[in-house]
């Protein structure tokens, strides 16, 4: 299988010149692949526990006295995400995961760090980060308390009512209400795991989520201007590598690109104690993993052309040309925002039948992947 997948990479892979690189990936000292030494912390892990793994190295090794992470919590039975420091290994296990769920990062973040005594790690999605760096250049309270940041890879994020009617599915199948929920747990794309008040436990496929997530379908109007893909300040970038050829490994890897010397340290203590192991990552091969939406995530030029279309004003400071299939792709996604802002346009929306939902995805990826 891992040599099909090799054979698969060769045949899709795309030539990523130097200015391609600088362009969407931004400056870097390295990359690695990598997975946590502990199968525990795998095991609830969304793309092998480095994260984790990392953050709690560095509790113990003294680098940082607390780690700011996100976890998901339940607010009045509605899944809500949670800025929260974790001050102890343990503490960090609350976090792992994705939540694919708007957040109000600088609202909840900059007051833990001010209250904090202490030095911190913060991880957050590319615009979360470089919120925070720009508070940390102008504040030198919280300047000197984080350590360093952690940017996680990101396409977009999506508001609450996506997450609010999947669950409600999942409820009324059980017929009881949710008590827990992780939006990614397992191999590769993984399953959602739901626990209910029954004692029920269902663990669907992601796409039960992820189809209508991927047709950009409920996502942060903030999102269409952004073209920060990979965190480009961050001090590491973390983030899946969809690559075939690691498909059939057991273990799924965590693709991590090192940016600076104060996210450097961090990474090479716990790669020297064990904690983390790793191989090394050409940064050609994150990029061939994230070849779809990396590069239309980019091109905020596509979408500024058609967003007054749809009553929307959008800057355009990447300057990208745009070709008609860049053109399509992004007037699908602006339509597709549009329609889930409206409530006949959400009855719509969960109305298609399931294939129908599938052929469109596959259709709108088909355009992602045109150059």
């Amino acid at each position: 299988m891992q040599s099909l997948g090799k054979l698969i990479d060769a045949s899709v892979k795309k030539t990523w010149s130097d200015e391609d690189v600088a362009k969407y990936f931004g400056a870097y000292q390295y990359a690695l692949l990598t997975h946590s030494a502990d199968p525990e912390i795998r095991r609830y892990s969304a793309s092998g526990g480095t994260t984790t793994t990392l953050l709690a190295h560095s509790i113990r090794s003294g680098l940082i006295d607390a780690a700011i992470v996100c976890r998901s919590i339940l607010v009045e039975g509605k899944v809500r995400p949670q800025f929260y420091i974790a001050e102890t290994p343990d503490d960090l296990m609350a976090s792992q995961g994705s939540k694919y769920v708007e957040t109000k990062f600088l609202h909840e973040v900059l007051p833990l760090i001010r209250s904090y005594h202490g030095r911190l790690a913060v991880v957050g999605l590319p615009c979360d980060v470089s919120a925070l760096r720009r508070w940390m250049s102008k504040d030198s309270e919280i300047g000197e308390k984080v350590v360093y940041t952690i940017g996680l890879v990101c396409g977009h994020n999506s508001r609450t009512g996506l997450i609010d009617q999947v669950t409600g599915d999942l409820e009324k199948k059980t017929g009881s209400r949710l008590t827990d929920y992780k939006f990614r747990i397992g191999h590769w794309r993984g399953n959602i795991k739901a626990d209910f008040a029954n004692g029920e436990t269902l663990t669907p496929s992601t796409k039960r989520f992820n189809d209508y997530q991927n047709l950009f379908f409920f996502c942060e109007r903030k999102c269409l201007a952004c073209f920060d893909h990979y965190a480009y300040e961050a001090d590491i970038t973390i983030g899946d590598v969809w690559l075939y050829r690691l498909k059939s490994d057991p273990i799924k890897r965590t693709g991590v690109v090192v940016r600076t010397d104060a996210g450097k340290a961090p990474l090479e203590a716990a790669l020297a104690d064990g904690a983390v192991r790793s191989e090394p990552l050409d940064i050609r091969d994150i990029m061939d993993g994230q070849s779809r939406i990396g590069p239309a995530h980019y091109n905020v030029s596509a979408r500024a052309k058609v967003a007054g279309l749809f009553g929307i004003k959008l800057k355009d400071p990447v300057g990208q040309k745009v070709k008609w299939h860049s053109y399509l792709n992004a007037f699908i996604t602006l339509a597709n925002v549009r329609l889930s802002e409206s409530p006949r346009g959400r009855r719509i929306i969960f109305a298609m039948p399931r294939p129908l939902i599938r052929a469109y995805l596959v259709f709108k990826k088909g355009l992602e992947t045109l150059r």
